[in-house]
């Protein structure tokens, strides 16, 4: 007999919901464990430099096969495998620990474009509305990887395989809950994904490097975030996830507010006041050389807000500008961004390596340059209108 979950909204929503706040959970742990356990940062930004760009670099493979019907296949497979992370409190080998980091990024690059897949066919009419609250949960899930993390392996003598729980039950409801198994008409192409990149590269190519320079500087900082906190003296809670906890939580809030925004002005002037703000925010943080702990709260919030919005509002622009391609634009600005953007921590781990006075800060100061290439970036990119003229 076939049992099966009755798909109502809101158990559609809560599903979603769950499974992608745990699974972005594993994603926040590397960062915080390199430092835990003194892993040198040069051998530790390779590893997470190498397997998040063999990861991404699938992800437009794994879309397409979910959009070929295999959407909760794929769903369960990433959940499954993004949970090896939580076997490497059990090897302190670095080729193993590669392997874990490996599986755990192909996990993520597979669960992310079926889940979208799955929350935009939720409704024809609020995609973006469904989209976001997916959004959502995985900034949460990531912004308190690194707290819960290190308390679950204090409490657990060191592991924490009691994660293994959710993910077990998130699978079970998974098999039982009926997806949409309809084959789309128009799969997804490659081919089409470059020919649309080069009819429209005037609009597209400074877009697709402001999102490798922001999302390349963000992962650099995250990695480094702990190191930083130490190299500042910032109290115990900070050090051990509490600055990664505020970091992705401002931007998961101004998310929000940035949408808003980009629906009543233009896209181009709210992206050029996010990267002044985060300039602004970045060089004063990094130029103090000790500052209460309640002023660091208010500046990586404010500081995450900032960069983490980034993301959304290039993708934003980009499909304002080419309404017609939503599927593939998201293609190219995240998926195929990422995978180079996340070579992000081995670039900050050599240069770390390279510099022998304030290595962290210094490594910070020099990544930052990424930020000014994007304010330049951003003027050289034509508006909405100049591109649908060119379109039409």
């Amino acid at each position: 007999m076939n049992y099966c979950f009755k798909p109502t909204l809101c158990r559609s929503l809560c599903l979603l919901w769950c499974s992608h706040l745990i699974l972005d959970f594993f994603t926040g742990i590397w960062p915080i464990y390199k430092t835990l356990f003194h892993i040198d940062l040069t051998k530790a930004g390779i590893l997470a430099g190498i397997s998040g760009f063999m990861g991404e670099s699938l992800q437009l493979g794994f879309g397409y096969t979910s959009d070929r019907g295999h959407r909760k296949v794929i769903m369960m497979l990433g959940l499954g495998l993004a949970s090896s992370i939580l076997w490497m409190t059990f090897t302190d080998h670095l080729f193993f620990s590669f392997c874990l980091l490996l599986l755990m990024m192909l996990g993520s690059s597979s669960f992310h474009p079926a889940a979208v897949g799955f929350a935009s066919k939720l409704s024809e009419n609020h995609k973006g509305r469904y989209i976001l609250l997916f959004s959502s949960s995985g900034a949460i899930g990531l912004a308190i990887s690194q707290l819960t993390f290190i308390k679950t392996i204090a409490f657990f003598n060191g592991h924490a395989l009691i994660f293994y729980i959710p993910v077990l039950i998130l699978l079970i409801l998974l098999l039982f809950y009926p997806l949409d198994a309809k084959i789309e008409t128009t799969p997804f192409s490659i081919k089409q994904a470059l020919q649309l990149f080069l009819q429209h590269k005037r609009l597209l190519l400074p877009l697709y490097l402001i999102q490798i320079a922001n999302v390349t500087l963000s992962a650099a900082f995250i990695f480094l975030l702990p190191d930083l906190m130490q190299t500042k003296e910032c109290h115990i809670w900070l050090c051990q996830g509490g600055a990664h906890f505020c970091f992705i939580l401002g931007g998961a809030v101004c998310m929000i507010i940035t949408g808003y925004l980009c629906d009543r002005y233009n896209c181009k002037y709210v992206l050029l006041t996010v990267i002044i703000s985060a300039l602004f925010l970045f060089y004063s943080f990094l130029l103090q050389s000790s500052i209460p702990s309640w002023k660091t709260v208010i500046f990586l919030t404010c500081l995450g807000g900032m960069i983490g919005t980034m993301n959304p509002l290039v993708v934003s622009w980009a499909n304002q500008c080419l309404s017609e391609h939503p599927s593939t634009i998201s293609a190219l600005l995240m998926g195929s961004a990422w995978c180079i953007a996340n070579l992000g921590p081995t670039w900050a781990g050599l240069i770390s390596k390279t510099v022998s006075m304030q290595p962290i800060i210094s490594t910070l100061y020099i990544m930052s340059s990424l930020m000014v290439v994007a304010f330049f970036l951003v003027l050289i990119t034509p508006q909405g209108s100049t591109v649908k003229t060119i379109v039409d």
